[in-house]
């Protein structure tokens, strides 16, 4: 079903009403003694977890509706007028206890454990003893020959209601709201206690008197499988072990069975409700508190999650930008530092060649000069662009070494290779045609020292960076615009 936001659907106006008159004969059929004395009555709750349900949404729609299946149930009891009277009362306890949830701004799914607090205050405390009060003076106006004290039908009424709010509600809500809980594996200890549990009701409400052989079997024995019950499988399934417990205790005390021994009737039936309410409370109590711990939990655990990835996230971020030079976007010296020292090592387990491309930007302290700082920056920016575009194999690296100096460093075969790649860095960037008024080209261009050199045990990364160095500085000294191969790494 959708969420509590939503309008009810067509076919709760079929069902509502069928389920209020059922619940009507269920309570009739499992809850009245022979005295004519109610043990629990389920049909308030009917309306009451459809308001919750669905927000009071159409709930002059649900209400009228459910009035009079409240009405045509009552026929068989009491007399027209007493009928009408005494729904009226009922449909006054429901709108009560809705209304003061709402006012106590509860959660009507019953989702949290203040708010199973907020609905026994509002609605099987305050609302059912405000009926039980009216109730009572139409009772005793109805029939004057009646000998039942006002205190005690109010306590009978009262009780009652109370109980058939506590176990029929949260039963409704839980089955007809969404399960909030996790998916549970059903385990053969489950099973076990699930067994245990059905054998061990039959036996209670199979025994007279509430023994055997002297030992003490009442109702009351049942509590802990509905905890286990609980703490495993959450409120819907509580719910519904709850109020089948409830109405067993209910229908066999009815039919004289007297599960909680040979007492007064009067008494049995306070002792059956005060186990009813006991188990109401503590089993779908726990069982709320228990979803609501998990679902903090589980809370807990995502936001954990979405921190962490967040962090992994800033990290990531944070080392690209360490190895990421600021202004060109391309790797920096420290990334090409640990770059060449992974290279070199493979390269000398691998005995291939490194080579080491170094460029400086031709004149670039004239064009700075001439065209300024920004257009310096922009210049730098549109060269890291093209030596990247020019560069596509894997272990190739592209790096700003620092000021207008650029490193190339890639795993090759030979010299012609190596010569290649700088040639064609080169070429490109004459093709870029960036102007240089200050400059004997005309444009910028750039000098490229080339070292090739196979790695072996004991020679370190300086020696392939002082070769392309040198390198440079003879591309230089011959009038710039070219490129140089250092004779001795060749060899």
């Amino acid at each position: 079903m959708s969420n509590g936001q939503d309008r009810p659907p067509w076919w709760i106006y079929l069902l509502l009403p069928l389920l209020h008159f059922a619940s009507v004969k269920l309570t009739l059929l499992c809850a009245v003694t022979p005295e004519t004395e109610v043990v629990v009555w389920l049909p308030n709750a009917v309306l009451l977890a459809a308001l919750m349900r669905y927000q009071g949404q159409r709930g002059w729609a649900m209400a009228a509706l459910t009035y009079s299946s409240d009405v045509l149930a009552s026929l068989s009891a009491f007399s027209p007028w007493g009928a009408v009277l005494l729904s009226l009362v009922n449909l006054a306890e429901v709108v009560f206890a809705y209304w003061l949830m709402r006012r106590m701004h509860a959660s009507l799914g019953l989702q949290r454990f203040r708010d199973f607090g907020k609905f026994i205050a509002a609605g099987p405390i305050a609302a059912a003893l405000l009926a039980s009060l009216l109730a009572s003076a139409v009772l005793l106006q109805l029939d004057a020959s009646t000998t039942t004290p006002y205190l005690t039908l109010v306590r009978l009424w009262w009780f009652g209601d109370a109980l058939g709010l506590l176990i029929y509600t949260p039963l409704l809500l839980s089955f007809s709201g969404p399960v909030l809980s996790a998916p549970i594996r059903f385990t053969l200890l489950d099973g076990t206690v699930v067994l245990l549990g059905l054998a061990l009701a039959g036996l209670v409400f199979s025994i007279h008197r509430g023994e055997i052989g002297g030992v003490s079997v009442t109702p009351d024995l049942l509590l802990p499988p509905v905890l286990y019950l609980a703490v495993r499988f959450g409120v819907r399934w509580t719910a519904l072990a709850v109020a089948l417990i409830s109405l067993a205790t209910a229908w066999v005390l009815t039919t004289g069975h007297q599960p909680f021994g040979a007492v007064d009737v009067h008494l049995e039936i306070v002792r059956a409700q005060e186990f009813i309410f006991t188990l109401c409370t503590i089993g779908i109590g726990f069982a709320i508190l228990l979803t609501e711990l998990k679902t903090h939990e589980r809370g807990l655990e995502d936001k954990v999650r979405e921190r962490t990835q967040a962090l992994e996230a800033t990290n990531t971020l944070l080392a690209a930008l360490s190895a990421t030079d600021g202004l060109t976007g391309i790797a920096n010296r420290r990334r090409f530092d640990e770059v060449l020292a992974s290279e070199w090592s493979r390269a000398a387990r691998s005995g291939q060649p490194l080579a080491l491309v170094m460029l400086d930007v031709d004149f670039f302290k004239a064009y700075n000069d001439h065209y300024g700082h920004l257009a310096g920056d922009d210049c730098l920016r549109h060269i890291a662009r093209m030596l990247a575009a020019h560069l596509h194999r894997t272990g190739d690296l592209v790096a700003r070494y620092g000021g207008e100096e650029f490193v190339l460093l890639a795993p090759v075969r030979d010299a012609a290779e190596a010569l290649h790649i700088a040639e064609t860095a080169r070429q490109a960037l004459a093709t870029l045609a960036l102007p240089h008024a200050a400059s004997p080209f005309g444009m910028v261009t750039a000098s490229l020292g080339v070292a090739l050199h196979v790695p072996t045990v004991g020679e370190t990364t300086d020696l392939l960076v002082q070769q392309a160095d040198q390198a440079l500085y003879q591309a230089k000294a011959r009038g710039r615009n070219q490129t140089v191969l250092q004779a001795s790494s060749a060899a």
